[in-house]
């Protein structure tokens, strides 16, 4: 290996420690890393130089007397990085320092019937907005969004995204990248939300779980041995696409998905209102933004038609999430969405009695924010990365902008 490619090594290394312990002597990188302690001394002084490490106060001395160590910290707010969530009706977006400590946050509405290059311009002007009033869009180093549909993580593509966005072969991180100029990394919003399980939630320490997120669309994040699992197709988790309606089957093909068209919750709310005409009640005001808390209240209200479309939900997620678990044989399946706080316990009936070993099955602690975390935790490693990358005059000219 060249040298080079070993100080940069060694910088990783080193920076990893001193970000993972919080307060770090050099004498004790040295022990924790297996580097000599002049290789230490001289990665410490590059990173001190460049602003990335700084020193901050003294340890207690030791038993056998002597100068007190400097301590070394990481400095988080050297530089900031920012996550973004498309969603169906929003554009959310969270600007942080290198830590992930929020220092603002946006929330921009969006049309995505007036396409993709709407969309992305207000994602766009949010983080500009944020930059703008956080004073550290200087030095932002990376940015990651949470995107809608099939997304090709390797170019930031979003292949296809239907509901109600229509969008085919949309170059999301190409368009970013030109307006910020710097790394940006895109993903399926529900792959990041998995993320956020894994790193923040539930799954925390689990090597294989799913995470299924229900809102206007269905859909899944599989780790499978700890990594993220995204299938030949990037199409890994599009269970929307799941048959669990034979005779809907036997008809022409959605490009929405069978299993989506049934649960999505612009489609349950469809369901009610059909429903309570069928039998010649008054069609409720239902929103599908306050789905859940509505129909909670039509069912304790005894009310025939919300109750009959939640069993037929339950029923049809529960075959799904039975199906998942007989496939994948994960330890944990967590449940994101608001419809799920209905419909979870019978849920778990169903998949304990087609099961016959032991599936957790909770409800994520996370809530709406699963994909910005598991974004936000991309995001800082792309930064990590790039910190350990940068040469001294990169940094000093990203410091100077």
């Amino acid at each position: 290996m060249r040298a080079s490619g070993m100080r940069k090594m060694n910088a990783a290394l080193l920076l990893s420690i001193i970000r993972e312990r919080g307060l770090v002597s050099r004498a004790e990188l040295a022990r924790l890393s297996g580097l000599t302690k002049p290789t230490v001394s001289s990665q410490v002084a590059d990173l001190m130089e460049r602003g990335i490490v700084v020193e901050d106060g003294e340890a207690a001395p030791d038993a056998r007397g002597g100068k007190p160590p400097m301590m070394l910290r990481f400095h988080a707010q050297w530089g900031s990085v920012v996550a973004a969530e498309i969603g169906s009706a929003t554009v959310r977006v969270w600007h942080a320092d290198l830590d992930g400590r929020l220092f603002d946050s946006e929330t921009s509405p969006i049309t995505p019937e007036l396409g993709a290059a709407h969309v992305l311009d207000v994602l766009c002007s949010a983080v500009d907005e944020v930059q703008c009033r956080s004073g550290m869009g200087h030095k932002m180093l990376s940015v990651a969004v949470a995107a809608p549909g099939r997304v090709d993580a390797k170019t930031g593509t979003v292949l296809e995204a239907g509901n109600v966005f229509h969008w085919r072969n949309v170059e999301l991180r190409q368009r970013v990248e030109d307006h910020f100029g710097i790394p940006v990394i895109v993903d399926n919003d529900v792959n990041f939300a998995a993320l956020g399980e894994m790193h923040s939630g539930l799954a925390a320490g689990v090597e294989n779980f799913v995470l299924v997120r229900l809102g206007t669309g269905i859909g899944a994040g599989l780790v499978l041995g700890g990594r993220l699992y995204q299938g030949t197709h990037w199409a890994a988790g599009e269970i929307g696409h799941m048959i669990v309606d034979r005779a809907l089957a036997a008809e022409d093909a959605a490009d929405r998905g069978l299993l989506e068209l049934a649960v999505g919750s612009d489609r349950v709310r469809e369901r009610v209102i059909s429903a309570r005409a069928g039998l010649a009640q008054q069609a409720p005001e239902l929103s599908t933004a306050g789905l859940a808390a509505e129909l909670a209240e039509l069912v304790r209200r005894n009310d025939e038609a919300a109750s009959q479309v939640l069993d037929e939900v339950a029923l049809q997620i529960s075959v799904a999430v039975a199906d998942m678990a007989a496939a994948i044989d994960p330890e944990l399946i967590v449940l994101s969405g608001d419809l799920f706080g209905l419909v979870a316990d019978r849920i778990r009936e169903l998949v304990g009695r087609v099961i016959p070993w032991p599936m957790r099955i909770e409800l994520s602690a996370l809530g709406a924010d699963a994909a910005l975390m598991g974004a936000m935790g991309s995001a800082k490693g792309v930064a990590h990365d790039l910190l350990c990358d940068l040469g001294r005059e990169q940094v000093q000219h990203l410091a100077m902008r």
